[in-house]
């Protein structure tokens, strides 16, 4: 009997943004969870119902981490860095280095990494445990109000202490490097910085355009591709304003649809990359067609 490791090195999924050649690259799968405990302001029976209708487990919530690596010329991008050390979101994600690496991809050619919110999954990859920079050479591009919360030492007694624990381990090291970018910069080449308030107070929204072609990058603006677009006024426990995030959820979310235009969802099912859908008060994701 052949013996299946239990972290497979994941594929790296190449695709095209215009003429922008770009990779998904997974760091692994989180598990957030029971349901009921995870998505919030609907009852457990419906919320199961949702799940098993979808063919999904309903004792866990496990999503993905789809990290997307590209090129502007000379410069190597790389948007979120995953989990890096952090375990406490079990034992399936911190996987991006090996993927990286097995993608032919050097972890030291990175030129800039681009930060959502500096929550464990975005962050956590930036540095090791001895404090020594994943990516020695990048610029870390995030919202400077994000990571003055995430970073302050007086949170470190509150709900928010292993976040910000983990934002102050991975971010302090890296001052120097850091990058504050504001909503409506276009703060590189066909970059463009969306605010999309809710789940941290600055949390951004990434469109990458090029030529014609546009790809909008969700971060954690939806946590899961069913019961996030299903209902979007649904909560989600780590919001740090539940109502806000679920106001912006349905306005991005209806321009996305209306305007048909492409996404990447860091916790879709990999690679994550596809279309929203109006569906019912709610909205659906359709998956394009894998292209190898």
């Amino acid at each position: 009997m052949v013996e299946v490791s239990k972290h497979r090195t994941a594929p790296v999924y190449p695709f095209f943004v215009g003429d922008v050649k770009g990779y998904i690259v997974s760091d692994g799968t989180l598990a957030l969870g029971a349901p009921e405990k995870v998505f919030l302001g609907e009852t457990t029976q419906k919320v199961e119902q949702a799940l098993t209708r979808n063919f999904l487990p309903t004792e866990q919530i496990i999503v993905e981490q789809n990290i997307l690596f590209f090129s502007l010329g000379n410069t190597n991008v790389l948007v979120e860095t995953g989990v890096g050390s952090f375990r406490g979101f079990g034992e399936g994600a911190g996987q991006l280095v090996d993927n990286l690496r097995a993608a032919g991809i050097d972890p030291a050619r990175i030129d800039a990494i681009l930060c959502s919110h500096p929550h464990p999954d975005h962050v956590g990859g930036l540095c090791d445990t001895a404090g020594q920079p994943t990516f020695p050479h990048a610029s870390i591009y995030l919202a400077e109000h994000d990571f003055a919360y995430w970073t302050d030492e007086a949170l470190l007694d509150s709900w928010a202490a292993v976040a910000v624990r983990v934002a102050r381990a991975n971010l302090l090291p890296l001052r120097e490097r850091l990058v504050f970018i504001r909503a409506g910069e276009e703060f590189l080449p066909g970059v463009t910085a969306h605010s999309t308030p809710g789940h941290t107070a600055e949390h951004i929204c990434f469109e990458i355009s090029a030529g014609t072609d546009s790809l909008f990058l969700l971060g954690d603006l939806a946590h899961h591709a069913v019961l996030s677009l299903e209902n979007p006024l649904l909560h989600f426990a780590a919001d740090l304003d539940p109502s806000t995030a679920a106001k912006t959820r349905t306005r991005v979310f209806s321009t996305l649809a209306a305007e048909r235009t492409r996404v990447l969802g860091y916790h879709f099912p990999w690679p994550g990359l596809g279309h929203l859908a109006k569906q019912g008060d709610g909205f659906r994701f359709v998956p394009e067609p894998i292209r190898w």
